[in-house]
């Protein structure tokens, strides 16, 4: 299990199982794109985390991290695998554990070292931090980007805890993009009765508490708890004075106050480059009235900015969750003999693999993996499924299977489908009318099942020859 408990304890363990080359220390890049741009191209080549530092416009140590699980081994080390585990070993560990989850209740320490600096009232000033525009285009500087937002249901106390983006708006106020979902919900409740709704939005933490947030977990559930049993031990959370909200002790920054409802004030949000690669929404917004803001010592804002999906997607960790939600729910319904599940493009195109025993079984591998209500908030669109011959996680590969192996005019499928409202590719008229309609392609790149024993052998060395040689060579050329 993953036993760390805060952001700098995960950077020391890269730095001490990877290597020093694991994170980069980077000082003088300013805040302006250009950490935005540094982080776009390092991901690119799958570089490492970034640790950016004496930033203009800032205090010296006031940092921060991008890239913090932009490979395999980074994602192996933050589950508390070894750095060697192959990719598929991870996603399979991602998918046994969130099958076998035994919440762990997060506990109250009453003290930690995010109360180190504490500001309130007219003292408060978002601006001192070193938050970056990302992008050449974003409306502004987005603090949340690998943020959580805590927010208390006022019925029954659950405590929620989500991923939102966020913009500094001046220096006592913060928007939210909130879309409708629990912590949405939530705040509608407290708009309902006249109230403004209390939030604390957490910037920097672990990943594996940075990666709960961002799950769907069930209403009622806790992401704080659900982050507890991923790495086996409690959060350790202490309540600010006079508030109800639980904030991770060990936090790098906490933001505290509260967002009325937008039809009372709302402030203009975006736009802002995405997950997908594009610019979808900009409009009011609602806003955090700042009341108060606590910060460790050398503080680190968490950063995860959008890019566009490249092959090996920055944040490794994105893919692998993601294939880790779609094998556990071909598990639960039955599909036998899946081998692995990988996924392209920031998960919006997950891939595949099984051992085909019986006809028509890659047919229903397909059609239950494009009809998992969690997959990706509906932007998943291609569906691919492959052989167990095929490696999955190499691209090329999966290419060669679909372009060797299926017959178009009855291996590929479109079927009917809803997307979510920021999908680029909705047209401006049916988003204005709320039409989501959008459709799935479901490729089934199997060999025939019906003469699979006929088809024509591969031409490819075999994998411990392939490593002979590798070992053999290594030294004298990069294979």
């Amino acid at each position: 299990m993953a036993d760390f408990k805060d952001l700098r304890d995960y950077l020391g363990r890269l730095r001490a199982k990877l290597g020093d080359g694991a994170v980069q220390d980077l000082s003088g890049a300013h805040w302006d794109l250009e950490i935005g741009c540094l982080s776009e191209l390092s991901a690119q080549r799958t570089g490492p985390a970034l640790l950016f530092d004496d930033i203009p416009g800032s205090p010296s140590g006031f940092r921060v991290l991008t890239n913090y699980m932009g490979t395999v081994p980074a994602c192996a080390v933050a589950l508390g695998l070894e750095p060697d585990t192959p990719g598929i070993e991870i996603v399979r560990t991602w998918k046994e554990r969130s099958r076998s989850l035994n919440l762990i209740p997060f506990v109250n320490v009453g003290a930690g070292p995010i109360t180190q600096n504490v500001t309130e009232g007219d003292k408060v000033d978002l601006t001192r931090f070193p938050t970056p525009r990302w992008h050449e285009d974003d409306g502004g500087r987005y603090i949340g980007t690998a943020c959580l937002v805590i927010v208390r249901d006022p019925d029954t106390g659950w405590i929620n805890v989500g991923t939102y983006r966020g913009c500094v708006q001046g220096r006592d106020r913060l928007s939210l993009w909130m879309l409708k979902n629990h912590g949405r919900a939530i705040a509608t409740k407290y708009w309902a009765r006249g109230q403004a709704c209390p939030v604390a939005v957490v910037v920097g933490c672990d990943p594996i508490l940075a990666t709960a947030a961002a799950m769907t977990a069930p209403e009622g559930v806790c992401e704080y708890d659900l982050a507890g049993a991923l790495r086996g031990r409690p959060v350790e959370v202490l309540y600010p004075p006079g508030s109800q909200l639980p904030v991770p002790a060990h936090a790098e920054i906490v933001i505290e106050g509260e967002v009325a409802s937008p039809e009372v004030e709302a402030v203009l949000e975006g736009p802002f480059g995405e997950w997908t690669g594009y610019y979808t929404h900009s409009g009011p917004e609602p806003f955090v009235r700042v009341k108060r803001i606590m910060h460790r010592n050398d503080p680190i804002i968490l950063g995860c900015p959008p890019m566009i999906p490249t092959i090996t997607p920055g944040d490794q960790a994105v893919p692998m969750y993601g294939a880790s939600i779609a094998w556990e729910h071909l598990d639960r319904s039955g599909v036998e003999n899946v081998t692995g599940v990988w996924a392209y493009g920031r998960q919006l195109m997950v891939v595949i693999a099984v051992k085909q025993t019986a006809p028509g079984q890659a047919r229903r591998a397909l059609e239950t993996a494009a009809a998992n209500p969690r997959n990706s908030g509906g932007m998943q669109r291609f569906f691919v499924v492959v052989d167990d011959d095929i490696d999955i996680t190499d691209l090329e590969h999966v290419l060669w299977a679909i372009c060797t192996r299926t017959r178009p005019v009855e291996t590929i499928n479109i079927i009917d489908s809803q997307t979510t409202i920021i999908d680029p590719r909705l047209a401006p008229d049916r988003r204005a009318a709320g039409d989501l309609s959008m459709g799935k392609v479901l490729i089934d790149a199997c060999k025939p099942f019906d003469w699979i024993d006929q088809f024509p052998i591969q031409n490819r060395f075999r994998d411990d020859y392939r490593d002979e040689i590798r070992t053999r060579w290594s030294s004298r050329l990069p294979l």
